[in-house]
């Protein structure tokens, strides 16, 4: 078996929903940031679909990043390509891979929905693929699927199949130094220095391709600054005005809307995610000092140059937050007078949780600060309070301290 082979892991939460819309009239827009594992997703479903006996010229793959696939032409005559291989009478699965690199892509996969027997399935890097003409054009024609790197249970299960005498603390302290992109691991099984550069080179191309050129950005220098500056503030509330003053504070002049303008631009290129407050209390969203967490560790590790164990409170932070994306509607950071709650969740049937994260709580003050703003909370509602302590479970006045590496490897 090659590596290739190898470093292949089943995305079963995202491949459970491909086949939960299979053959339903919407489009399927798969999203999320580059290299983290959308076309193969997609290789891997249409490999499920001809298992399952559909044939293989029923199937139609498009990766516009090929330049053999951009050769085929513009919109028109890539529908005619599509059209002329479409197999009459039965169904038709259309994968197109990366659209957003085709000039008004939009018009191109409306057409070929309103085609019967043809099921379309579209991936994209940018949130600009739901935005503007296309969520005009298709509103209400499509369900959007946000593709994150592997999360912990994929990577705990991959990494236990490579080396089973690791501990599950050795596991967690490697997913939070080398992340979770497939195609990192792949390199990684070669050298680190090797699995870094590619890291690099992923980050670079989102920068330069998803930002810099969509948005005519030739400010590089600002723009690398808030960068570095948001990859080094993970779990830490920040707005665009704090970090254009702390910028000018060490001799870079941004001001605060183009710092709002470069923080939307990273957030659309699926690099970060905001985090609004809420406001328990009130029960309403606040507008000021947000937090943002990162899709991977592994690009604030090349980037800062750093070892990501030296913060690992907040890394364990940004993982749990990612954890609870996956399985959750809703996710806000939490404010109940002068106290913080990490996240307050609304789960897929409206109902709210909240959840406390720190590393380790076995000191006692440490303990009683971070229950703290969970006992304030005077109500029913769930509230968590999750570590890598092992201590049995225990519960708090109501709240339950879980093991965090348990909790992120429940079958959710």
């Amino acid at each position: 078996m090659d590596k290739q082979q190898q470093i292949l892991i089943e995305r079963k939460q995202y491949m459970q929903q491909l086949r939960d819309l299979k053959d339903q009239n919407i489009i399927k827009v798969i999203s999320g940031v580059r290299r983290c594992g959308k076309s193969t997703l997609l290789l891997m479903f249409a490999d499920e679909l001809i298992r399952g006996g559909v044939q293989e010229e029923q199937i139609q793959i498009l990766n516009f990043e090929d330049l053999d696939t951009l050769s085929i032409g513009d919109i028109y005559q890539i529908h005619t390509y599509i059209k002329d291989r479409l197999v009459a009478d039965k169904p038709n699965y259309i994968f197109l891979d990366e659209i957003q690199n085709i000039k008004d892509f939009q018009r191109l996969v409306d057409s070929l929905y309103i085609k019967p027997n043809v099921d379309v399935y579209i991936t994209g890097s940018n949130a600009y693929l739901l935005s503007g003409e296309l969520a005009t054009l298709l509103t209400g024609r499509y369900v959007e699927i946000n593709l994150l790197p592997l999360q912990f249970s994929e990577y705990h299960n991959f990494i236990l199949s490579k080396s089973p005498n690791l501990s599950k603390m050795e596991t967690l302290a490697n997913f939070l130094q080398f992340g979770g992109i497939p195609e990192y691991h792949k390199q990684l099984m070669v050298s680190e220095k090797q699995a870094d550069l590619l890291a690099d080179s992923i980050l670079k191309t989102i920068v330069e391709k998803d930002i810099f050129q969509r948005l005519n950005i030739t400010n590089k220098h600002d723009f690398n600054k808030i960068l570095d500056f948001i990859l080094d503030s993970v779990g830490s509330y920040v707005s665009p005005r704090s970090i254009s003053d702390t910028l000018r504070s060490h001799g870079t002049v941004v001001d605060k809307q183009t710092v709002a303008k470069y923080l939307d631009a990273l957030c659309e290129a699926y690099l970060i995610y905001k985090v609004p407050r809420f406001e328990i209390k009130g029960k309403g969203l606040l507008q000021t000092l947000n937090k943002y967490y990162v899709v991977d560790p592994i690009f604030a590790k090349v980037r800062l140059k750093k070892a990501m164990l030296k913060d690992r409170s907040h890394w364990l932070e940004n993982m749990v937050y990612l954890e609870l994306v996956r399985r959750n509607k809703e996710v806000f950071i939490g404010k109940r007078d002068n106290l913080e709650v990490d996240f307050v969740v609304v789960d897929h049937e409206d109902y709210t949780s909240y959840y406390q994260v720190a590393w380790t709580t076995e000191d006692s003050d440490t303990l009683e600060r971070e229950l703290a703003s969970l006992k304030a909370i005077k109500d029913s509602t769930p509230k968590y309070l999750l570590t890598t302590d092992v201590d049995f479970n225990p519960v708090y006045d109501g709240i339950r301290k879980l093991n965090v590496i348990d909790w992120m490897l429940q079958n959710n």
